[in-house]
C-alpha cells in the first residue's frame, strides 16, 4: 500500500512534470487534432494573452523594488541568461546541423535566447535558503526583457541559417508580442494594485491554471506536427543531442557556481545564481515561440523540442541540488 500511495503523492506534487510527458504522448497518438483545436492560430494567441494577464497579476512587483540593491548579482545573472548561454549555443549548435534536416539547430537557438523560469527558480532558491528576493527580481526582469530580447536574438541567430525571417515579418512579430504578452502583463500589474491580497492568496491556483494552459499549447503544437509523415522517425534521432543538452545544463551550473565564488558572492547569492542562471522557461518559452513562428508552423515543433527535454531535466537536477544543499552539501559558507 505504501508504494502506490507514495507514487500517487509524487504525481500530485509534480503533476506538471508528469503532465508534460502525458501531453507529448497524447499529441503523438492524436495527430492532427491540434490543428482542429487551433483554427487560424487564434486559440494559442488567446491562451498567450490569458497567460500573461495572470503572470502580471501574480507578479510581486512590490518585492522587486527591494531587490534592486543587489546590482552585482543582477548584472551577473542577466549577462549569463542573455549573453553567455546564447553565445554558447551559437558556437555549439552548428555541430548538430545534420539533425532533423538542420532544424535541431533552430531549436537550440530558440532554447538559448529564452529567459529563466518564472517561478520554479524562485521556489528552489527560497526553499534552499538562498536570496529569494534576488531570484524574484531576476526572474521577473528577464521575462519582461525577454519579450524584446528573445525574438531579436533569435532573429540574429537565424540570419545565419536558411530559416531567417525577413524584416517585414519580424516587425509584425514584435508588434504581436507587445499586444499578446507585454500589454496583458502590464494590465495584470495594474489589476494587482487593488487586489494584492487576492493575488498572493491565490497565487498557486493561478499558477496551476497557467501550467494547464501551457500543456494545452504543447499538445496543440505536438499534435499538429505529428500529422506530418516521419515525425516519430525524427524523434529517434535525438538521443545524442539530448545528452548534449543535459551535459550543457550541468556545465552552466558549474560556471555559475565558480563565477559567483570568484565574485565573492554570499552563500545566499550563490544559491540564487545556480538556480536562476541555468534554467529556461517553458511558461514563457512555448507562448513566445508560438507567436514568433506563427507564420512558420513547420519550424515551431523543431523550435520547442529541445525546450521540452531541457525543462524536465532542469527540474530533476534542481531537485537533487536542493536536497544536497538542505543537507549542507554542494555550496559551502565561504
Amino acid at each position: 500500500m505504501g508504494y502506490p500511495m507514495s507514487f500517487a503523492r509524487s504525481i500530485k506534487k509534480n503533476w506538471f512534470f508528469w503532465g508534460l510527458f502525458g501531453t507529448l504522448i497524447c499529441g503523438i497518438l492524436l495527430p492532427g487534432l491540434g490543428k482542429t483545436l487551433n483554427p487560424g492560430g487564434y486559440t494559442i494567441k488567446t491562451i498567450v494573452f490569458v497567460l500573461f494577464l495572470v503572470t502580471g497579476f501574480i507578479l510581486p512587483s512590490e518585492q522587486i523594488k527591494s531587490g534592486l540593491k543587489s546590482y552585482k548579482l543582477h548584472v551577473f545573472l542577466q549577462l549569463f541568461i542573455f549573453g553567455f548561454i546564447p553565445l554558447y549555443f551559437f558556437l555549439t549548435a552548428r555541430f548538430f546541423s545534420g539533425y532533423l534536416n538542420g532544424g535541431l539547430a533552430i531549436g537550440f537557438y530558440a532554447l538559448a535566447v529564452l529567459p529563466t523560469t518564472i517561478s520554479t527558480c524562485v521556489v528552489f532558491t527560497q526553499t534552499t535558503g538562498g536570496n529569494s528576493v534576488g531570484a524574484i527580481f531576476n526572474s521577473a526582469f528577464s521575462n519582461v526583457a525577454g519579450i524584446f530580447a528573445s525574438p531579436l536574438l533569435l532573429s540574429l541567430f537565424l540570419s545565419g541559417t536558411g530559416s531567417a525571417l525577413p524584416l517585414k515579418e519580424i516587425l509584425p512579430i514584435v508588434r504581436s508580442l507587445v499586444i499578446t504578452m507585454l500589454l496583458p502583463l502590464l494590465l495584470g500589474q495594474y489589476l494587482r494594485r487593488g487586489h494584492t491580497a487576492v493575488a498572493d492568496r491565490n497565487r498557486k491556483r493561478f499558477s496551476d491554471g497557467s501550467s494547464a494552459l501551457i500543456l494545452l499549447i504543447v499538445f496543440i503544437t505536438i499534435s499538429t506536427t505529428a500529422a506530418n509523415q516521419g515525425f516519430l522517425g525524427m524523434l529517434l534521432q535525438l538521443a545524442i543531442p539530448f545528452s548534449f543538452l543535459a551535459a550543457s545544463h550541468l556545465f552552466f551550473i558549474l560556471v555559475l557556481y565558480q563565477g559567483s565564488r570568484f565574485l565573492k558572492f554570499s552563500r545566499e547569492d550563490r544559491i540564487c545564481a545556480v538556480f536562476v542562471g541555468p534554467q529556461k522557461t517553458i511558461a514563457m518559452g512555448v507562448p513566445l515561440l508560438s507567436v514568433f513562428f506563427s507564420s512558420r508552423p513547420d519550424l515551431l515543433a523543431l523550435a520547442v523540442v529541445p525546450l521540452l527535454f531541457y525543462h524536465p531535466f532542469q527540474l530533476f537536477i534542481a531537485g537533487i541540488a536542493r536536497s544536497r544543499m538542505n543537507r549542507g552539501g554542494l555550496i559551502d559558507e565561504r
